[in-house]
């Protein structure tokens, strides 16, 4: 399909921006504190679009636009699930993981559980957060790199490569001053110039919601791995994140309570717009090509189908316009990206480093041992990405599967363990291990090839979520009964086995493998062959009422013992910011609102500044339309920092007097 030259010059200028957005704010970074947080002083509306930008990436692009095309109406419906779980989410942890006064999102831990659950949490968190760089990479890469070069491996390599050291460039300067105000910067230009898309869209196309199918809700009966589980699932997945990585780190960077609320809020209203943005255009493409082999650019790869947001972009969009939305595209990936390095290195530094090898490591030696992390990352997601795009394996369906392994088990400890005060001390650690098996057995492992046979009940996506939900909540909220019970080995044996046999009997009647059922293990047992299946079946029953034995003696350790810090984590969480002994002066995070509005306005010349050239006159009103949007925000955000200046001279007896900055 290939791109004018005006394109390519739009792609260079705008990741220049950010770059330089990184060399503006290193001069912030003085400590692990203003690293990892933004000295708690990110304002709610970058924080809130941060989040929002952090959670999609070019896999909205490429992974969800091809569930969209694929399914229809249900792709959109999908879409309009991500605002329900969010936003139950954010009020059942939003405020408590900024009152936990932390700098790493599982930094608590210890405190809320034990030793050992916050080193086992933090390692498998880690590791968790290297796979998704590797997807998003590797989504660009095949969405962006055609565009340079059809039907082109090389180019999509090559694409990996030079976005992710631009990550490694501004992450490793800038912490989350720079990724929380590129992520805001880039979500102004990139839904810019998607409402004017799907603006153009709608004239260019007569009678166009004549032309769509019929609203349903249902998939087509190709697509049998959807259904309306899935979609309920997706939202309980949204509800048990709510204090995952990058979202209680958002929670926790800014001011207090009310920051908290407003980003929520906002966070919740950018998701509802979901559908429009970001599933209209894929779904309104299979009226412009009804089948993937006609999708220009994209026709010789496989799985065509994930490049149809960028291939109707190509189609409607000017040179040069086009250039910025390629290049907001990019900085949406960076951004995701960007999210987890820090994140991970903050549990690399701070939970691993300071807790075990260091513990009287200084603030700025944290924020070195995190910024080699970064680096380490940085190798790892270049390779991973690169072998995902040789082996063409399907995006959406690594992601899911990879995110229900490393997520749900883990995620429900890392709530729950905010809201919920009377569990055992080592009910985090259990959670993850029973939920870490359920997820194992239940899901569909025929990528990784020998390993098929362990998860042997097959289930579809919806039905392993809500398995893994209740193995992981049931070993979690019952961990003071278990405890209680484990005292006595009698009772405790008695009940691993009634959890044997019973799961058992439930693998066997409740599962969706073909070669699993009451006739099939007859069929077995007389003819000796597709045993293996049984076999596995039984094995994972043992382990489950071993590990049941095992747990409830390790609850029992801690019942009738006083919980001093337990006590004293939950009086924190229902201790409110006091802001004027928490943080310092705000003057110098009000020059943050001039500088983010010159970037806007200055992109808003940049889109004029393309109708100089013959080839950027293609469609002058789009540019004249773009520029009005990007001068109108750019405005708006200098008008409130001026507004903010005043608020903190009116709040000061003296407006020249240096408030020092005190450290928590």
């Amino acid at each position: 399909m290939g791109i004018h030259v005006l394109d390519l010059g739009a792609i260079i200028v705008y990741l220049l921006i950010m770059v330089a957005i990184a060399l503006f704010f290193s001069r912030f970074m003085k400590g692990a504190k203003d690293f990892f947080t933004g000295g708690r002083m990110i304002p709610w509306w970058v924080a809130g679009i941060s989040l929002y930008m952090g959670i999609f990436s070019a896999w909205t692009f490429s992974g969800a636009a091809s569930l969209v095309y694929r399914t229809g109406w249900y792709g959109m419906i999908y879409f309009a699930t991500w605002p329900i779980g969010f936003f139950a989410g954010f009020m059942l942890a939003g405020v408590r993981c900024r009152r936990s006064r932390v700098i790493s999102p599982i930094e608590y831990i210890e405190t809320r559980f034990n030793r050992a659950t916050h080193i086992s949490l933090s390692i498998i968190f880690a590791i968790s957060l290297l796979y998704w760089p590797i997807q998003h990479m590797a989504s660009l890469g095949k969405m962006v790199g055609p565009m340079l070069f059809a039907n082109s491996e090389t180019a999509i390599i090559g694409t990996i490569i030079v976005v992710a050291t631009l990550v490694l460039i501004y992450t490793f300067s800038g912490g989350l001053w720079a990724v929380t105000i590129t992520d805001a910067v880039q979500s102004f230009l990139l839904l810019g110039v998607v409402v004017i898309l799907i603006v153009i869209v709608l004239i260019d196309i007569p009678n166009l919601f004549d032309k769509l199918p019929a609203f349903t809700i249902h998939p087509p009966k190709s697509e049998t791995s959807y259904d309306s589980w899935y979609l309920i699932a997706y939202i309980m997945q949204g509800v048990f994140a709510a204090a995952m990585g990058d979202r209680a780190q958002r929670y926790y960077s800014v001011r207090n309570e009310r920051a908290v609320f407003k980003l929520g809020l906002l966070t919740t209203a950018l998701f509802i717009a979901g559908p429009i943005f970001f599933g209209l255009i894929p779904f309104i493409s299979t009226i412009v090509w009804p089948d993937p082999s006609m999708i220009p650019g994209f026709a010789g790869l496989k799985n065509p189908q994930e490049g149809v947001y960028i291939a109707m972009a190509a189609k409607y969009l000017p040179p040069g316009i086009l250039g910025f939305f390629i290049a907001a595209m990019l900085a949406a990936t960076m951004s995701a990206t960007d999210t987890c390095w820090n994140t991970a290195s903050a549990i690399v530094s701070v939970d691993l480093y300071k807790r075990i090898f260091k513990p009287n490591a200084t603030s700025r030696q944290i924020m070195k041992v995190g910024r080699i992390a970064i680096v380490f990352f940085f190798i790892i997601a270049v390779i991973g990405a690169i072998a995902i795009t040789v082996k063409h394996v399907k995006l959406d369906i690594i992601g899911l599967t990879v995110g229900l392994l490393a997520g749900v088990a883990v995620s429900i400890p890392l709530t729950m363990g905010l809201v919920i005060r009377k569990i055992s001390k080592w009910a985090g650690v259990g959670a993850v291990v029973f939920g870490t098996l359920a997820a194992v057995i239940c899901s569909n492992l025929s990528i990784f090839g020998p390993l098929e046979i362990i998860g042997f009940l097959k289930y579809p996506f919806g039905y392993r979520v809500f398995f893994i939900i209740g193995i992981t909540l049931a070993v979690f909220l019952l961990s003071l009964p278990m405890g209680r019970l484990g005292r006595n080995r009698l009772a405790t044996l008695a009940l691993s086995v009634i959890v044997a046999v019973g799961l058992w009997f439930f693998f066997l009647f409740l599962n969706t493998n073909a070669l699993i059922s009451p006739e099939a293990l007859n069929q077995a047992l007389a003819s000796g062959l597709n045993v293996g299946s049984f076999i596995a079946m039984t094995f994972v029953a043992i382990v489950f009422g071993v590990l049941t034995y095992m747990f409830c003696r390790i609850y029992s350790w801690d019942i009738g013992k006083p919980e001093p810090e337990v006590d004293k984590f939950f009086e924190l969480l229902n201790t409110p910011i006091d802001v004027k002994k928490e943080l310092g002066d705000e003057r110098e995070v009000a020059t943050v609102y001039p500088f983010v509005g010159i970037i806007m306005i200055g992109l808003a010349v940049a889109t004029l500044a393309l109708l100089i050239f013959p080839a950027g006159r293609a469609n002058p009103a789009v540019n004249i339309a773009l520029s009005i949007i990007l001068v109108s925000i750019g405005l708006f955000i200098m008008r409130g920092g001026r507004r903010m200046l005043r608020d903190i001279k009116a709040m000061s007896t003296d407006p020249d007097e240096k408030i020092i900055k005190p450290e928590l």
